[in-house]
């Protein structure tokens, strides 16, 4: 898998620019994404909630292990939080439910103006915290076995 096998854009079924650096990397360790999102202020700024930065994929419980292991290694080297997170999830193509596996944005760690928490919490994300994730899941692609399609 060459890990940019996807179109980037706004549309449906696209991957937006800011998170698709981070899909390539997860697909390119052998794992198949089902969602992501670079993140979005504006929906905050219009009375919505806001749209935190996530990427999700599928991963048996021993390779999520070991992307958990990485995380916590580089967790110090963040400057937002981060959750990882399990659920099962309806796989649509074979209607079967799944295990699925998020890291997603929780805010920035550095205390600072909280009304701009949020451009901040999206800023440190896309420029610090993202390659950092990328680089962690960059080192898992000689060790990751590819996991086939649910």
């Amino acid at each position: 898998m060459s890990g940019q096998d996807f179109a980037i854009g706004y549309g449906r079924g696209e991957i937006e620019p800011k998170i698709a650096p981070l899909v390539a990397a997860v697909r390119k360790a052998g794992f198949i994404t089902f969602s992501s999102c670079e993140g979005h202020i504006e929906d905050g700024e219009r009375g919505g909630l806001p749209r935190a930065t996530s990427v999700s994929f599928y991963a048996r419980e021993n390779e999520a292990q070991r992307v958990h292991e990485r995380f916590l290694r580089c967790r110090d080297q963040l400057a937002c939080s981060w959750e990882f997170t399990a659920r099962f999830v309806l796989q649509w193509r074979t209607d079967v439910w799944v295990l699925g596996w998020s890291l997603e944005n929780c805010g920035i760690i550095e205390p600072g103006e909280p009304s701009y928490f949020l451009a901040r919490t999206m800023n440190a994300a896309w420029k610090i915290d993202i390659p950092i994730l990328i680089e962690m899941f960059d080192g898992m692609t000689d060790t990751t076995t590819p996991i086939a399609q649910p």
